[in-house]
Parts: C-alpha cells; sequence; structure tokens
C-alpha cells in the first residue's frame, strides 16, 4: 500500500484510529488539531493513497530543548553548558490495521528528514523522543536512538545521524 504524508487537516477521519494505546488514541482525536491552532506541535498523518480520508498513522513535532546534563556524557562534552535546542517526536503511532507493515519506520524517517531540512535554518542538537513502553524503546534504540541518563523512557537521536547534506 502506498501512503501519502501530509499535514492533519479536517478531511482525516480520527474517529476511527485505534492503535492499541488510549493516550495515543485520544490524542488524535481531542488535542492534536488544537496543538495546531495553537502552534505548539506540528501533526503529520499518513493516509492511504487511494483514501485520504483514512487515518493509517501519525507523528507529531515541536521544538523544546534539553538540559546538557541530562545527556549521556559522550554528548554533553561536545556541547555548551546550557540547554541545547532538539526537535521533540511527541507522539508516533499506527492503526491497527497498518501495523506490522513498516509504516512506523516510515513515519520516523519522514520526521528526521523533516528535522533534518529545518535545520539548515534552525539549529537542533538532536531529536528527542518520550518512548510509552518497552516495545516503543526497542523501535527508537532500532534506529539509533540513545537512551538519556536516569530517563529510560527519554531517548535522543543526536543531530549528524540524521542531518543530510
Amino acid at each position: 500500500m502506498v501512503f501519502q504524508i501530509r499535514h492533519l487537516d479536517e478531511s482525516v477521519n480520527t474517529a476511527d484510529f485505534q492503535c492499541g494505546s488510549q493516550p495515543l488514541n485520544d490524542y488524535i482525536r481531542r488535542y492534536a488539531s488544537q496543538d495546531v491552532r495553537r502552534n505548539v506541535a506540528r501533526v503529520f498523518v499518513a493516509t492511504p493513497d487511494n483514501n485520504p480520508q483514512q487515518l493509517a498513522g501519525f507523528y507529531t513535532l515541536s521544538a523544546g530543548s534539553v538540559s546538557c546534563t541530562a545527556l549521556p556524557q559522550s554528548l554533553a562534552k561536545k556541547l555548551p553548558r546550557y540547554p541545547v535546542p532538539v526537535a521533540l517526536i511527541g507522539r508516533l503511532a499506527v492503526n491497527s490495521t497498518s501495523q506490522g507493515k513498516g509504516l512506523g519506520s516510515i513515519l520516523l524517517a519522514d520526521a528526521c528528514l523533516k528535522v533534518s531540512q529545518a535545520s539548515s535554518v534552525l539549529a537542533v542538537a538532536g531529536i528527542i523522543v518520550d518512548a510509552k513502553d518497552e516495545t516503543a524503546i526497542a523501535f527508537y534504540e532500532h534506529f539509533g536512538f540513545i537512551q538519556l541518563p536516569g530517563q529510560p523512557d527519554r531517548l535522543m537521536l543526536p543531530a549528524p545521524a540524521f542531518i543530510t547534506k
């Protein structure tokens, strides 16, 4: 199946979205459009090419910062001692009917590409994710994300890993 990844708009049916995580289901149904309107997150959706109203998956991007002291020593020693800018993938979910088909990987790659493109005009030291469970942690670690010290559910992909030239 071919998917189109685009900004969330009102044509997308969020009411039927079921990913297996009630907080993520609630977010896309109740709060995502509010976050977009309030300019606190960008919400990107994956919809099948042949059915642009059907929500197959989504992710959010926003800006943030992280204290240098919260980073692994190997990264912290290369950065200034004040909070450094990061991109935050706040949520990433795939509808149960689309799980197991690689869509999560496609959404993550698209998010990294968008952050890489933005990094030409907006500095970021990395991409931060807050993993919801052990399965999510393993998913992100598979793509090179590293756990932050003392925060096993918070992971970071350092900037050189996703910056494209």
